[in-house]
């Protein structure tokens, strides 16, 4: 019940007050800026987030790998409403390549800003919970197939705008950091090992018929042979050896 009246309120708000918009990038002059980097070629499975030298506000992470350039990668925003905790739950909004350089310097690692994006499902007002996504094509052709990729973690965003009467203007896509993308880690040997032992010591343990039971089927079955026999006049006997029955 409390749920639907949410709902409702929700579409309510949606209908009188429009889609909620928002400014999406990753580079916002004076204000904000995360660049993106690439594996660390010393450790290619290493997952890093935090402001860089180069970012604004500036930070104290260290990146091994270089800015990300090209079509070859992937920045994509995923949207929901504030309430969403499961990832899994948001809508993809947009997505764009990054933009290139002359060497690893800006404005390698940085995407252009794409304005006015309507977030799904959040009225202009409210706030939107938020993702960037990042992924490299050549190892997958989206974010959950991919092997080489990061992700933001989730973020809120500021009041969407734009409100018909103001005071909200359509916010930026700020409040998060940078990151890099990373091979995604194949199950290890000791963890399939693990598995295996585990899977034998189930099959070693499952339950079997005990010595008397067996007996008193073969005495039953043995039995059945000699009511057969009795009515067709040939000799019947369990063959232990073979397990069946034998006429003779």
């Amino acid at each position: 019940m409390k749920t639907s009246f949410l709902l409702f309120l929700l579409t309510g708000a949606t209908a009188a007050f429009g889609q909620g918009l928002i400014n999406f990038g990753n580079n916002f002059s004076g204000e904000f800026r995360a660049p993106i980097y690439g594996p660390d070629p010393a450790n290619p499975t290493l997952s890093l987030s935090g402001q860089s030298s180069i970012g604004t506000p500036p930070g104290s992470t260290a990146y091994g790998g270089p800015l990300l350039q090209g079509t070859q990668y992937i920045m994509a925003l995923y949207a929901g409403p504030a309430s969403v905790t499961d990832p899994a739950l948001l809508t993809l909004v947009t997505m764009e390549t990054f933009r290139t350089a002359a060497g690893n310097v800006l404005p390698a690692g940085l995407v252009l800003t794409m304005p006015d994006l309507e977030i799904p499902g959040v009225p202009t007002g409210f706030p939107a919970k938020l993702e960037v996504r990042v992924w490299d094509v050549l190892s997958g052709g989206d974010f959950a197939s991919a092997t080489v990729r990061g992700r933001s973690g989730l973020f809120l965003s500021q009041l969407l705008g734009p409100y018909p009467s103001g005071p909200f203007t359509t916010p930026d896509s700020t409040g998060w950091t940078s990151f890099n993308i990373f091979v995604v880690p194949e199950p290890r040997t000791p963890a399939l090992a693990v598995l295996g032992v585990a899977l034998l010591l189930i099959f070693r343990h499952r339950p079997r018929l005990w010595s008397p039971q067996r007996f008193a089927l073969t005495l039953y079955r043995n039995e059945l042979l000699s009511q057969v026999a009795s009515n067709t006049g040939r000799h019947s006997f369990f063959d232990h050896q073979r397990g069946n029955g034998v006429s003779e």
